[in-house]
């Protein structure tokens, strides 16, 4: 043994898209630092270019992957 500890591996931060100007921000961030919007509230663009639609299957993907790993419930 060298005694060197191996570094504890770290989550990089999550980047979701402003749901009003459609750049990547922070997950939990209030007021977009790229349009100065409200970056949770879906406006136009967001609804328009179908970016509502494509959070919806990620959520469902991700629902599934965690009862996939997670085992059955009985």
């Amino acid at each position: 043994m060298t005694g060197i500890v191996p570094p504890k591996a770290v989550a990089p931060p999550r980047l979701v898209l402003c749901r009003q100007c459609i750049q990547y921000v922070y997950e939990g961030t209030e007021a977009c630092p790229h349009c100065g919007g409200n970056a949770r509230e879906a406006g136009e663009r967001y609804r328009n270019e179908g970016h509502q639609v494509a959070e919806a299957i990620q959520l469902i993907q991700r629902a599934v992957e965690q009862r996939k790993t997670s085992g059955p419930s009985d």
